[in-house]
């Protein structure tokens, strides 16, 4: 049953009262604008103090609780003579505190009673009461009545959409007239004051009689409402019927006079640009069957649209025009010399690249003017991926078109949607094409490593079909319903980690890998680029913004810790503005030089201080290098013996290649640490170590790698793992500023590791002054330019013995310390 809900306080709960409670008495709680009746489920909600009292010590008691109305609902602290004399004990069926202090409740009335007397009134109304017992309940009279009753509130029900039609199922069942009276009551949309005098009506005939009066007064209201609702409805729908009509008429009078003569104009058109235009064969016949179903198919077909659209693509495709294809190699060269910095075998990879272009195009080769092959540029975020395409695309007098595929992950994206599906379109690769105009654009496919998959297909082995030159002479997209020649698109890809390429479509490209800025590159990148762009893009002219003696070296090595430029350029932008804000709002004469003093006013305080880094030797820390799709980043490795049960516990997130790489780290030391004379010369301060051998059966190894928010996986930094471990349990500190990087193996050799040129970057940038290198990355080491490593101590070693001394001091290092050779002109 539903009830309204009161103004202010309500309560329920089946209970006892409080201790010291005469037994007859119970809680009472007052009620404004609301009358609770016997079989009444109602909720409530109680606000006042003392009301909350009450409705709580029912509930936790267990005891009744008696619900009476006040006689005026805008008295907020009631007395005994303001609250009416007969009311409804109830109980209290479910009790919730809400975050405002006040209580919810949800209360079930029980029975009619009248109040004797008020045993108390602090600190809630206890009263005593007896229950009211109608003379004449079990009259025929009253069944009579209550028949009667009943059959005047199933139209009650039927009139007033706010009941439900199970209402009157539970006034049909009820054979008690005194429940009768007390369900429909409840269910009785009138003031409160009528609901209170039905429940002060000692007389069940009297309480049937009025509520007979009470629902034809009801019934004849609703009645006439519903009758006025419907003659206004009904003449509004009507009118509405007459105008639609009218207005249809009007468009079909229109489409029969003007109809077949637009329509033999949009057909005739799109044959003439058949009978113009250089289309495929079975584009040729894909057209003339399309326009056959447009010449036969009524104006008002939902298929005219659809075959529109598909006529609207076929026609905007390119069919076979080409831009000139003509590649001067050594234009191209100057090009990229003078847009992109540095990169030198990015460059001349991509010379090579179209040299051999060049070279098929004078030979008359068969297919494409360019090779077997799709490049990829790999590298960071912000090396200029995406800027060296588009440099090409320039350089080369080609158009232009950008395809992303971060988050793709719907096989239709590629190939198209089959024009069943209502919205269809073609793939985003014809896309391009039509947005290019010709058949040999330059097309990036941005982020490639990013592509997804689901239950929609795979979007990865769509693409395969388009990148591989064997099969995308005849690629078929599932809108166009027609192949289409792809060979002679010229296609880069980009991607910031090749491990997210799937393997399938990785072994189709041929990747270029675009490694991180060192800081001198950085420096020239944003004098030649940087500046002169942010300066022109604020408004400024050149020369209105001067950056002091060191404050360019300042913003990089203070305000930026990326692998390539872009929050390089976002601190010069963010000087750039301030200048000219101080400009116009303050009278600053330009030029205005910014000095590396003036930073902190600019770009606030510097995010990256090479003072973070330790200076003083530490027990059980380590630092190795890590190679991220950010760049290089320095790693702190941190071991100590706790307390435990001899096992090898690792934090930090660590991947399962990372984790594997530490236990074979421990596995090395457990193995060599008492009969390797060197290892054992280290652990002569460890308690650890007794004549009977390592002794660890109730110390934990616990290796932590910080930032664990952070996800860190690979085998390279096992040799900082070793010697964090080993420094912990001999309690031998290790030397400040060495980094290293390496795998180990359980025999203690170390293996070679990837991603040098970053790494030796980040251990510059951090302040590192010697490195530990595998011995097998010496070749890798030649090739970096040496502003890489100009400032390093370079230490390779084969075996985990060799590197004992330059981490932990003691013998001398060995001559295998050495600064690497100039670098080759061999490309990477």
């Amino acid at each position: 049953m539903t009830p309204s809900l009161p103004d202010g306080d309500a309560a329920a709960a089946d209970g006892a009262v409080s201790a010291g409670v005469p037994a007859a008495a119970l809680p009472l709680l007052p009620t404004r604008e609301l009358v609770v009746f016997p079989k009444m489920v109602a909720p409530l909600f109680v606000g006042r103090e003392k009301s909350i009292q009450a409705i709580e010590a029912a509930f936790n008691e267990k005891t009744p609780l008696i619900l009476s109305s006040q006689r005026e609902a805008s008295v907020e602290y009631p007395g005994a003579d303001d609250i009416m004399p007969v009311g409804t004990r109830v109980s209290v069926l479910q009790l919730f505190k809400l975050p405002d202090g006040s209580v919810k409740a949800l209360v079930e009335g029980q029975e009619r009673v009248r109040i004797e007397g008020f045993e108390s009134t602090e600190p809630f109304f206890l009263v005593s009461s007896k229950p009211l017992a109608p003379p004449d309940r079990a009259l025929v009279r009253c069944r009579s009545l209550a028949r009667r009753v009943a059959a005047e509130f199933a139209s009650y029900v039927q009139l007033n959409p706010q009941l439900a039609d199970e209402v009157q199922y539970v006034v049909s069942q009820s054979d008690d007239p005194e429940e009768t009276a007390d369900v429909v009551a409840a269910h009785l949309q009138i003031d409160t004051a009528e609901k209170q005098a039905l429940l002060e009506m000692e007389s069940t005939q009297e309480r049937l009689l009025a509520l007979i009066e009470a629902l034809a007064e009801e019934n004849a209201v609703l009645g006439m409402e519903h009758e006025i609702v419907s003659k206004v409805q009904q003449r509004i729908e009507s009118a509405q019927r007459q105008l639609f009509l009218h207005e249809k008429l009007r468009v079909i009078r229109d489409e029969i006079e003007e109809g077949g003569e637009s329509s033999d104009e949009e057909t005739a058109e799109y044959a003439l640009r058949l009978a113009e235009g250089r289309l495929s064969p079975a584009a040729h016949k894909l057209v003339e069957r399309e326009l056959r179903k447009l010449r036969q198919a009524s104006p008002m077909s939902p298929e005219v649209a659809v075959t529109r659209g598909l006529l609207d693509t076929v026609f905007d495709l390119p069919w076979g025009r080409l831009a000139p294809a003509d590649v001067d190699v050594a234009a191209v060269a100057r090009h990229l010399e003078h847009t992109h910095y540095g990169l030198k075998d990015v460059k001349d990879r991509i010379l090579e690249y179209l040299a051999v272009c060049k070279m098929r195009a004078e030979a008359g080769a068969a297919g494409a003017d360019h090779p077997a092959t799709i490049l990829c540029l790999a590298g960071p975020p912000g090396t200029g991926k995406s800027s060296v395409a588009q440099a090409i695309a320039d350089a080369l007098g080609r158009p232009f078109a950008r395809i992303a595929l971060g988050g793709v992950r719907d096989e239709a994206e590629i190939r198209g949607h089959r024009r069943t599906y209502v919205g269809a379109m073609p793939g985003r690769v014809l896309e391009g094409l039509a947005k290019a105009g010709v058949d040999n654009p330059v097309i990036l496919l941005d982020e490639i490593d990013k592509l997804d998959s689901d239950w929609r297909g795979n979007p990865a082995a769509a693409l395969m079909e388009v990148l591989d030159p064997a099969h995308n002479t005849s690629f078929r997209d599932n809108y166009l319903e027609c192949e289409y020649d792809l060979s002679r698109v010229f296609f880069i890809a980009t991607a910031n980690d090749i491990e997210g390429i799937p393997h399938t479509l990785y072994d189709r490209l041929e990747v270029i890998h675009l490694s991180g800025y060192t800081l001198a590159e950085k420096l020239a990148i944003a004098r030649t680029h940087l500046i002169p762009r942010t300066v022109r893009d604020t408004g400024l002219r050149r020369g209105d913004v001067k950056l002091g003696r060191g404050a360019l070296q300042a913003i990089v090595r203070g305000y930026t810790r990326e692998a390539g430029v872009r929050e390089l350029e976002r601190a010069l932008r963010r000087i750039e503005r301030k200048v000219a804000r101080q400009h116009l709002e303050d009278g600053a004469a330009l030029p205005l030089t910014v000095g590396a003093d003036d930073l902190r006013a600019y770009l606030g305080e510097a995010l990256w201080l090479d003072a973070e880094l330790r200076r003083t030797a530490r027990v059980g820390e380590s630092l190795g290098l890590a190679y991220t799709s950010d760049g290089g980043e320095v790693l702190t490795v941190e071991a100590i013996i706790a307390r435990g049960r001899g096992e090898l516990v690792l934090t930090g997130q660590l991947g399962d290649v990372m984790q594997e790489s530490a236990s074979a780290a421990w596995g090395h030391l457990l193995a060599n640490v008492e009969r390797d004379a060197a290892l054992r010369g280290l652990m002569r301060r460890s308690p650890h170590l007794t004549k009977e051998g390592l002794d660890l059966a109730t110390q934990d190894v616990r290796v932590h790698v910080p930032e664990g928010a952070v996800p860190k996986d690979g085998p390279s930094a096992g040799l900082a793992l070793a010697v964090a471990m080993l420094s912990a349990l001999g309690r031998v500190p290790v030397k400040p500023r060495v980094a290293m990087t390496g795998e180990i193996t359980l025999g203690g050799r170390i293996l070679r590791v990837g991603g040098l040129k970053e790494k030796l970057l980040a251990a510059s940038r951090s302040g590192i002054r010697t490195v530990l290198l595998p011995g097998s990355n010496r070749g890798t080491v030649a090739e970096l330019p040496p502003d890489v490593v100009g400032r390093l101590k370079l230490v390779y070693v084969d075996k985990f013995e060799d590197a004992l001394p330059h981490v932990f001091g003691g013998r001398r290092a060995p001559a295998a310390s050495q600064r690497p050779p100039a670098r080759s002109s061999v490309a990477r």
